[in-house]
């Protein structure tokens, strides 16, 4: 299959290389072996060049069956979970352009497409020459940033040596392999205090509670440096496997280490600017960066979220209803005024919570059937931590009136309630007393508590 390229005209047929494509793709997902008790949800964890996409929970049919559509800049990776997170089924990457059919079973994935023969891997596969960030047992938490960036160089070019010299693995698994490690050297780069801490307690068993300033997190622009000298800056392994570039990369600036004008100086920019055109606000010399760039992907994929963004904002926008201008700590009770009448349940949530997606995803279909009353009001409040392209892609999705809160009522409202956590629920009556109900956590609670109140 050829898929057409950002850039316009044709790109190549590829087996295992990066897609450099913008298109829609399609994902139909089968769970075999379907038990509609055990879990009817599935959500994909999403790994992508820009780290930014996010899906909520969705429900499957009665068969155990899913389409899920997503706009695609390159590929990306699929974590299959169900939605209470607590059986992951595999990992997959898709392609631009494709229709991709995807098949679970209970100990592999099988998917068509052209990366059916590294879906076959990677959806089961164990890394043999990966730096766990979790369990490093190379490096001291205690060292200097010199020390620490010798340390994990010298634990990379060990694994590499031995990678390349590995004549027993598949060309789909050396794919992955090269990605894996070559984004884990990255990660102990940019992940310093997560790699100290688990040192930490490797030396200490048992001390959980680390004293903050035992933790050495020192990292120059010098040791940076030396990690881009260490790894070939234009290694299309980079964008590979599982795409770990999406974390890999943090907050560090690769062109001012040495990278600019290389695929990881490239990477590094167009993070920057995606999340930038995702809500319409990109640095024109961040862009003339992404422009100057050899390959035209990475600067129209930018023009490409751009145009998308545009488009979801103006239609999301019109969803979520304006804040009633109250004291910040009477914000509930003021929106459940606004429904006089009705029962009113209130959910207070963000994007990056998973319970409350879950949540969330459980409830959608009774608004078809057990509560599909009309003097049912469904309002969910979210705030400023919710990301604007999050956000604004998720809640056409759930049906009801949208409500975003800035960051002072987002407090009032935590300060009011001592709310311990989210989700977190209020119910109005048909008298408009607002009571909170952090117990409907428990979802039959919140059904039957509901169709009580509706009797009265």
């Amino acid at each position: 299959m050829v898929l057409a390229s950002c850039a316009g005209g044709s790109g190549v047929e590829q087996s295992l290389a990066p897609t450099y494509a913008c298109d829609s793709a399609v994902v139909n997902i089968t769970i075999a072996d379907f038990d509609p008790q055990a879990n009817a949800y599935i959500e994909a964890l999403i790994n992508s060049y820009d780290d930014i996409s996010e899906l909520a929970p969705q429900p499957l049919d009665s068969t155990g069956r899913i389409t899920l559509r997503f706009d695609m800049q390159g590929d990306k990776v699929l974590s299959l979970l169900n939605a209470s997170a607590d059986e992951r089924y595999g990992t997959i990457r898709i392609a631009p352009g494709e229709t991709t059919d995807v098949t679970i079973y209970p100990d592999s994935i099988v998917t068509t497409g052209r990366f059916a023969d590294l879906n076959r891997e990677l959806s089961s596969y164990t890394t043999k020459y990966g730096m766990n960030i979790f369990a490093p047992d190379f490096v001291r938490y205690d060292m200097n940033g010199d020390e620490y960036t010798s340390a994990i160089i010298a634990e990379y070019n060990r694994l590499k040596g031995a990678l390349d010299a590995d004549t027993s693995l598949s060309p789909a698994q050396r794919v992955i392999e090269e990605s894996n490690l070559m984004n884990s050297l990255l990660s102990f780069a940019t992940n310093r205090a997560i790699v100290g801490r688990g040192s930490y307690m490797a030396v200490n068993p048992g001390k959980y509670d680390i004293p903050r300033d035992s933790i050495v997190t020192d990292m120059s622009e010098a040791n940076y440096a030396a990690i881009v000298k260490a790894i070939d800056p234009d290694s299309e392994a980079l964008l590979g496997g599982r795409c770990d570039v999406a974390t890999s990369l943090g907050r560090v600036d690769w062109n001012e280490a040495g990278a600019k004008g290389t695929l990881l100086g490239t990477v590094t920019d167009y993070q920057k600017a995606a999340r930038q055109a995702y809500e319409d606000k990109l640095d024109p010399e961040l862009y003339s960066s992404l422009k100057a760039y050899s390959n035209p992907f990475f600067a129209l994929a930018v023009d490409n979220i751009g145009d998308i963004a545009r488009t979801r904002f103006e239609e999301a926008s019109r969803m979520v209803s304006s804040t009633p201008e109250v004291s910040d700590s009477d914000i509930i009770e003021a929106i459940a005024a606004q429904f006089p009448g009705k029962v009113v349940l209130i959910d207070r949530w963000n994007t990056w919570c998973g319970p409350c997606k879950a949540a969330i995803a459980e409830n959608e279909p009774l608004k078809l059937t057990t509560l599909s009353d009309p003097d049912i009001v469904w309002v969910y409040v979210a705030d400023e931590s919710s990301p604007i392209p999050a956000y604004y892609k998720m809640i056409p999705t759930i049906k009801g009136h949208h409500y975003r809160l800035t960051e002072a009522q987002a407090r009032a409202l935590y300060e009011r309630y001592n709310i311990d956590g989210i989700p977190y629920y209020f119910i109005a009556d048909r008298k408009g007393n607002v009571t909170p109900r952090p117990d409907f956590r428990d979802h039959d609670l919140m059904v039957t508590t509901i169709l009580e109140e509706l009797k009265k």
